[in-house]
């Protein structure tokens, strides 16, 4: 029998396994949710391994402090300056002995480098981290992101992610969570649900109460799975009917001894305010990382924002992938026609653009009535390699960016930096989570006057030691988190002070009271630290704030940027590796709904795919469907060729006879046919060529057939709404489609050419056609009249 002969872990695909599932326990009290995350890993192979292994925390989660257990010991280590932490660890592992590296990345995923792990030995990595989360018009939302999934890469959206961490995601691969939450005091009384998992929900009395619960009632709530869970999609649980009010918090110093921090946080109310007018342009995300549950979602969420629109907003509307495409050429007023355009346009969305370019499209979108003040609504899973080009993009254009993040694993930290640097605010929807909600509270703050000259009054007026900047943009029921520093708290009242619009009277926000309570328990100064360290980067670059961001790391033992937590463990002689480890990159698994996959169970696919060991693919199994959505999407040679490949397998689908050829207009003659970010079809040239070598009998009758023919479906749009109260009262389509032709076939702009032979026409089709002379009258041979893209035009009723 050979050394190789033992017992070893794969995934189903032959991938060795090391990471064998993650728990998380979780205690919420107030806005401060701490949670502590045991990653388990275990070296099935023969030979000594690198295991690098990049995963996400929560957006503005802190990193407390990590605890290991490697082969029955446990072990500790500390956070020092990165340069000494990467120079340590390739030490350690020259010598053969074990380290371990924790290292934040720009994207504000971490990596686990489990370096010289032995074989079969096992490891356990428990991660401490605490947030503050924000208080969200009668709502708290806690996400908890589990995997990374694919992101679109270019040269404009390069992840700034070290190349030895970046890895593919794995359809086959199967990593467990476990979860477990406590939630005490008020919140164990709110209504509690969870869009994304199965939940078991107890109440129960708590048995102690810990230094910092003083905010707290002895009432538990106990959160957990009902079922098994995967690392496969963010686990999101939302608490609402709540009534929060302002509150102040101290505890002691963690770095300083003598002081305190505090965290005063409000939910600024406005009273008679009426809800303003908006101008918002609507930007959704139609890229192929849409698929499935995502884009069905979007429809969904801009179907309630159109019902949202009012009399005097204006709005327009793009989708982008690869490219950018945009409705109209301006703002549309809200009628009933653009209304109806706009639902059928979002009736239409798929996730058919390939790639994910938000820096071009959002560039395009804000070019769109760029001398108009208005605000961009955008519709997204935020899944590209960098956002710094597109927050660069946007800072800066006068527009603030609100976003409406979208799917199972969503990029949260993307989203909340190009909103927070724009002065927007971003709001979340997991599948199968109604959206009218998150709508409704994106357009509360859109309503929202700007509350302008922010300032906090402190007890006595005394000057804190240092204080965190208040934020940029403010909206009535929002959380507003100020974190300060003083060498004795101040007792009294904390007052946020501001203006409703720059005119308006000073006027009180909110309140909250401070006593002479402070908490022992380090983890809200460690959280303040965290949010000073925040301040001074990316945008601080000089040296003076390097060195002072890595002061604050050190001193708090935080990760971050220039610092990694880093753990030495000298092994005996015996024990030590006799060469370099193997790298092993540990993939993650593949985000639920991501591309197309939908709400289709990712164990019955694999079961589909590697039944008795082969693909499966001459099955219809929904594998099938994913990957020939996914290749009309990419548009490639290769794809095409893979698709032809799928559609010889469809031995299902009947034979049905091809029809006869009609004659078609060259697509590559720019007199003809056009493509551009506002209209792809044909001409109105080229659709007087077409009605000149078809004959008459084979011209549309209908909407549909104009569309079938290549006429963009803004005009055939505009035909249809310009005339839906004169086919509603009778007027055949086809006398409104046939008028049209008749119009278009005898064309001032080419006077030279004789209109086609046509059939006598009836009383309507001749009245349209009347019409249409003068409504096409500044038609040029390339160009549709304006009143397509406005749809304000009428028909008289006369």
């Amino acid at each position: 029998m050979s050394l190789h002969d033992h017992a070893c872990l794969e995934s189903v695909d032959g991938q060795a396994v090391t990471l064998l599932g993650a728990r998380l326990t979780g205690e919420l009290r107030g806005l401060l949710f701490a949670a502590r995350v045991e990653q388990r890993f275990v070296n099935p192979g023969d030979e000594h391994l690198e295991v690098v292994y990049r995963f996400p925390l929560p957006w503005g989660a802190v990193l407390l402090g990590i605890e290991v257990e490697l082969g029955g010991k446990r072990l500790t280590g500390a956070v020092v300056a990165r340069a000494q932490a990467e120079a340590d660890y390739e030490e350690a592992l020259s010598q053969g002995d074990a380290a371990i590296m924790l290292e934040k990345n720009h994207d504000d995923s971490y990596c686990l480098n489990l370096g010289n792990l032995a074989p079969r030995e096992r490891c356990t990595i428990t991660l401490r981290y605490a947030q503050v989360l924000p208080f969200e018009q009668g709502a708290l939302r806690l996400l908890i992101p589990t995997t990374i999934a694919p992101r679109y890469e270019d040269g404009a959206h390069a992840s700034p992610v070290p190349q030895h961490q970046r890895m593919a995601s794995s359809l086959t691969a199967e990593h467990g969570l476990e979860l477990e939450l406590t939630l005490h005091g008020s919140l164990a009384r709110a209504r509690v649900a969870s869009p994304s998992h199965a939940i078991s929900v107890v109440s129960a009395e708590s048995e102690g109460q810990g230094a910092d619960e003083g905010i707290d009632g002895g009432a538990v709530l106990r959160v957990a799975l009902a079922r098994q869970a995967w690392l496969d999609r963010d686990f999101v649980l939302v608490l609402d009917q709540l009534a929060h009010s302002s509150l102040a918090l101290a505890g002691a110093d963690y770095a300083q001894p003598g002081q305190a921090t505090v965290l005063a946080s409000f939910c600024p109310r406005l009273a008679d305010q009426a809800p303003l007018d908006v101008t918002v342009k609507i930007l959704v995300d139609c890229s192929g990382s849409m698929g499935g549950d995502s884009i069905g979602a979007a429809r969904r969420a801009l179907q309630a924002v159109v019902l949202q629109l009012r009399g005097a907003d204006r709005f327009s509307l793009s989708r982008f992938g690869s490219s950018v495409e945009h409705r109209a050429r301006g703002l549309w007023k809200v009628s009933d026609a653009t209304r109806l355009a706009a639902q059928r346009w979002v009736g239409t969305l798929e996730a058919d653009l390939g790639g994910t370019d938000m820096q071009a499209a959002l560039e395009s979108t804000l070019q769109l009535a760029h001398s108009v003040r208005s605000d961009v609504l955008l519709v997204t899973d935020g899944q590209i390699g960098s956002v710094d080009a597109v927050i660069a993009a946007a800072r800066g254009s006068g527009h603030r960016v609100f976003v409406v993040g979208i799917g199972s694993s969503v990029v949260q930290s993307h989203l909340q930096r190009l909103a927070a640097a724009t002065g927007g605010a971003c709001d979340f929807v997991a599948p199968g989570e109604a959206v009218e909600p998150a709508v409704l509270r994106m357009f509360a703050r859109l309503r929202s006057p700007d509350l302008e000259d922010l300032r906090l009054e402190w007890p006595g007026q005394v000057q804190p030691l240092w204080a965190s900047a208040l934020p940029s943009a403010v909206f009535d029921g929002d959380t507003v988190n100020v974190f300060a520093g003083f060498a004795q708290v101040p007792q009294g009242v904390v007052r946020l002070l501001g203006r409703a619009g720059s005119v308006a009277p000073e006027q009180e926000l909110g309140r909250a009271a401070l006593d002479a309570r402070v908490s022992a328990a380090p983890t809200l100064a460690r959280v303040a630290a965290a949010a000073r360290l925040a301040a001074l980067t990316p945008d601080d670059a000089h040296a003076d704030a390097q060195d002072e961001g890595v002061r604050l790391a050190v001193d708090y033992q935080l990760v971050s940027d220039e610092t990694n937590f880093l753990l030495l463990h000298e092994r005996a002689a015996a024990d030590k590796a006799g060469q370099m480890p193997r790298l092993h990159q540990e993939r993650p698994m593949l985000a639920a709904g991501w591309g197309g996959a939908g709400s289709v169970s990712l164990s019955r696919m694999r079961a589909d795919i590697w039944a008795g060991g082969v693909p499966a693919l001459q099955r219809r199994s929904p594998i099938r469907q994913i990957e020939a959505r996914a290749f009309r999407s990419i548009g490639s040679a290769r794809s095409d060729r893979l698709r032809s490949f799928l559609d010889d397998l469809n031995d299902d689908a009947p034979l049905v006879p091809a029809k006869p050829a009609k004659p078609r207009i060259d697509r590559n003659d720019p007199r003809y046919w056009t493509r551009s970010e506002f209209y792809t079809g044909l001409t109105p040239l080229g659709l007087q060529e077409w009605l000149r070598i078809n004959p008459e009998s084979e011209w549309p009758a209908t909407y549909e057939e104009l569309r079938d023919i290549g006429l963009g479906a803004p005009v055939v749009e505009w035909l249809e709404l310009l005339f839906k109260n004169r086919v509603d009262a009778g007027m055949p389509e086809s006398a409104v489609v046939m008028g049209f032709l008749a119009a278009i076939d005898g064309g001032a702009w080419q006077a030279s050419r004789k209109p086609s032979r046509r059939s006598s026409p009836t009383q309507d089709r001749e009245k349209v056609r009347e019409f249409f002379l003068g409504a096409l009258e500044r038609t040029t041979p390339q160009e549709w009249p304006e009143s397509v893209w406005t749809l304000e035009e009428r028909l008289d009723d006369d």
